[in-house]
């Protein structure tokens, strides 16, 4: 008699071994105790900071701007105040300076005709003008009278007509009409002359 291989039946499972569950179910375990690392944390960390100093600027230069707006405003309210004083105090310097020619005026004015010489009123005509002019010149005015043969300038003269004249050269003062005066680089009436042509 032969003797048969011994076969399993049929029907039966192979059971699971009990270890790897355990194993498993120990892997399984130790994953969710290990805490989560957020690599992207110093960088978040950087980027709130810079955000934080941002803002801080943003609130210092509001307020510097504020500031500034306000102090502008202050001095626009405190010129607009003293325009008119600075004004009144301005004109008063240049009345008191023309008042003594005022005076001069009424000195001759006081004259006798029936005495008073052309002479003596042409000399009375020359103090009144020297006066006038000091006083002037006390508010800062200044005289402009270009001299024969000087260049001609336009910044300071006006060409009204062409007149030759001896040694004079073209495009040179020939003769000086009328005087200008000008107060510090303004120009207030620009001579008028006569240029060679």
């Amino acid at each position: 008699m032969t003797d048969q291989p011994h076969q399993r039946p049929h029907g039966h499972h192979h059971q699971p071994d009990g270890n790897a569950d355990e194993t498993r179910q120990h892997h399984h375990a130790e994953s969710e105790a290990q805490p989560f690392v957020d690599d992207c944390a110093p960088e978040r960390e950087e980027l709130q900071t810079a955000i934080r100093v941002l803002n801080a600027e943003l609130a210092q230069a509001k307020s510097d701007t504020l500031r500034a707006v306000a102090d502008f405003q202050n001095l626009q309210r405190r010129t607009s105040e003293q325009e008119p004083r600075m004004r009144q105090n301005a004109m008063g310097m240049v009345v008191r300076q023309v008042i003594p020619v005022l005076d001069h005026f009424d000195l001759a004015l006081a004259q006798d005709p029936a005495r008073m010489t052309v002479s003596a009123a042409i000399d009375g005509m020359h103090m009144v003008r020297s006066e006038l002019i000091k006083a002037l010149e006390r508010s800062g005015v200044e005289l402009i009278q270009p001299k024969t043969g000087d260049a001609f300038d336009p910044h300071h003269a006006e060409a009204i007509m062409q007149h030759a004249a001896a040694g004079i050269e073209s495009g040179h003062v020939s003769m000086t009409l009328q005087p200008g005066y000008r107060l510090g680089e303004t120009v207030l009436r620009a001579a008028k002359v006569a240029v060679a042509p």
